[in-house]
């Protein structure tokens, strides 16, 4: 087991069943060598699954900080349907194996904030306003969102 993926192993059981399923490639990855990508480069798809996968991030690594996680679930429940077909593009861009290896890049980068208080202060406000849009508001706003994110990771 990768080294990243042992560390994930010692937290707390729901934060250790979601992250160590982003643990499956066998690939090595550092943070440092695979950073987020910028939310201009991404698919409208792609962009709503990556806020979505950050927002995640921050519902488990968050409490005791801000609360994210009524937010976060919101948004689940809200843009189920959105969030379906974001997947399934995912799916489809990348196959099997390389979303595993993409999804962890990606899982790893907001795992390893440097400011944890900043990124889930701007954690709890994204999820709150992604949770209170409609889909048809939520898609093409997420660029702005997961780029909010990004700039709080620093």
């Amino acid at each position: 087991m990768r080294k990243s993926c042992r560390a994930i192993a010692g937290g707390g059981m729901l934060l250790t069943a979601l992250l160590l399923s982003a643990c499956g490639s066998g690939h090595p990855q550092s943070v440092s060598q695979t950073p987020a990508p910028r939310s201009a480069a991404l698919k409208p798809g792609e962009t709503v699954w990556h806020l979505r996968a950050a927002l995640n991030v921050a519902a488990l690594s968050c409490r005791g900080r801000v609360s994210v996680v009524a937010d976060y679930r919101r948004m689940l429940t809200r843009h189920r349907a959105l969030l379906d077909a974001a997947y399934r593009e995912e799916q489809r861009r990348y196959g099997v194996r390389g979303l595993d290896s993409h999804q962890t890049a990606l899982y790893n980068r907001f795992a390893n904030q440097r400011s944890p208080e900043r990124f889930c202060k701007a954690a709890a406000d994204v999820a709150r306003r992604a949770g209170s849009m409609d889909s048809a508001t939520l898609a093409p706003a997420a660029p702005a969102l997961y780029g909010e994110l990004q700039r709080n990771l620093r």
